[in-house]
């Protein structure tokens, strides 16, 4: 009996581990992809940062606008690339990195955000177009 309660115990935690599986880091990514502002971004040099967000983030339009105000007052950022997913809490951003650098970037957001009691986590950056996978004939 106890090895039956056992087996069950691991099934249902080897179940809600797959279950957590949507929040993985390709999904916060693509949640806040535009492929306009990627490529628009690579062509004028900039960088496309893409952030993970932890803490009590409430999923309203308050909330929204809050973190767009956020961001948009760090300079260097292109105001309008900005892209914002409460439902995965991921946000994106093009910068000029000769106006400011990744790291002075992530600073900004943190202390920022730190007043919100929500923290910011990289995921990815992008400099430039990948190349093609497709052979050439």
């Amino acid at each position: 009996m106890k090895v039956a309660i056992l087996f069950t115990s691991l099934l249902l935690i080897a179940a809600s581990s797959a279950i957590a599986c949507g929040h993985c880091i390709e999904d916060k990514v693509a949640a806040v992809y535009d492929y306009s502002i990627v490529t628009k971004a690579v062509s004028e040099k900039h960088t496309v940062a893409f952030f993970g967000i932890e803490g009590p983030l409430v999923v309203n339009s308050a909330s929204k606008q809050s973190l767009l105000g956020i961001l948009s007052s760090i300079k260097g950022i292109d105001s309008n690339t900005i892209r914002i997913s409460l439902e995965t809490g991921s946000v994106s951003v093009a910068f000029n990195p000769s106006s400011i650098s990744y790291a002075a970037l992530l600073d900004s957001l943190e202390k920022r955000l730190k007043p919100t009691n929500l923290s910011i986590f990289p995921l990815d950056t992008i400099t430039q177009m990948p190349k093609s996978k497709v052979a050439s004939r």
